[in-house]
């Protein structure tokens, strides 16, 4: 893993200008952010905020107005898109093939390094069986339902194994079982250390998957955990979380001030429960120390990973 992101966006602006007499729309703002590479990154916005804009634009479907993307620190080239995977939100196969001649196409058009042409069918069968499709491998994708179909996308978007896997709405039209299987196909190549754009609605995966996020809002950065935009809520990203109870906000300022406890990085409150996220264990033990020795309930410590998924619903909505 390098310091440079495996992608960046720079001063990227995306203006639709289709009829002289309508005033152009610009879908995508002046946007700057990064994706580390071995990161999974949550891409997330309003309906219409330019999240799809956005991940056209950085695979090259859409021809940017200003700005530039950058890949592994240079200019985003033709050859650089067979290590890049993209799932559309929307599924688009060939809708005469078969979920095999899918997949054997792709290959041929990828031609993945290191891999020897008379290896590709045990890739496919491996991939289809990954998907739990081997046994539709015959069936036209006009035959497919849409959950067979988001599964061959995926398929199709990771069997030639690239470095960088763009995923927009991957859980679209899936039934519980078939989420499941895509939250574990995610969570597989996460841990391949693959860099992941995930743009999607659902909180709950985002809490559990991502180690990054981005949100838009009509067409501009609006938060980020990675590059903090101007006046933004600090980002939901800590180490530890302790929740008092029982005590109103002023308080525990109050308290704060008089033991001279260590600052918090994040601080939820709702009504009289506060959740303070530390970095520092050992804030963390200053303040449980203190709440004791004042007779102040406090009802969990414990270490901290990824998002919680009512402080990321609150942070999303605002």
């Amino acid at each position: 893993m390098t310091d440079i992101p495996h992608l960046s966006v720079r001063n990227l602006s995306k203006v639709f200008a289709t009829d002289l007499f309508v005033k152009p729309h610009t879908a995508i703002d002046n946007i700057t952010c990064f994706f580390p590479e071995g990161k999974c990154i949550g891409l997330m916005g309003h309906n219409g905020a330019g999240k799809t804009t956005t991940i056209k634009t950085i695979f090259g479907l859409l021809k940017p107005s200003k700005g530039e993307i950058l890949f592994k620190g240079r200019p985003l080239q033709v050859a650089d898109k067979s290590e890049i995977g993209y799932m559309p939100e929307v599924n688009k196969l060939a809708a005469n093939l078969t979920c095999k001649e899918i997949l054997q196409y792709h290959m041929k058009i990828y031609r993945p390094k290191g891999v020897a042409k008379k290896l590709y069918p045990d890739l496919i069968e491996k991939k289809l069986r990954e998907v739990e499709l081997w046994d539709a491998r015959h069936k036209k994708v006009t035959k497919l339902s849409k959950g067979m179909g988001r599964r061959l996308s995926w398929s199709q978007a990771t069997i030639h194994n690239p470095d960088l896997v763009i995923l927009d709405e991957p859980f679209s039209g899936l039934d519980p079982l078939g989420r499941k299987l895509m939250s574990r196909l995610i969570e597989s190549i996460r841990q391949e250390s693959k860099t992941i754009i995930l743009c999607t609605h659902e909180l709950g995966s985002v809490n559990q998957i991502c180690d990054e996020l981005h949100i838009l809002q009509q067409g501009k950065l609006a938060f980020s955990t990675i590059n903090p935009q101007p006046n933004q809520l600090p980002a939901p990203i800590f180490s530890y979380k302790l929740k008092i109870t029982g005590i109103d906000s002023e308080t525990l300022a109050k308290i704060q001030k008089q033991h001279s406890l260590p600052d918090w990085e994040f601080l939820h409150t709702e009504d009289l429960l506060h959740t303070l996220g530390f970095d520092d264990y050992i804030h963390g033990i200053k303040w449980i120390r203190c709440l004791i020795e004042n007779g102040i309930l406090f009802t969990e410590f414990r270490k901290h990973q990824g998002f919680e998924e009512l402080d990321l619903e609150q942070y999303f909505i605002t």
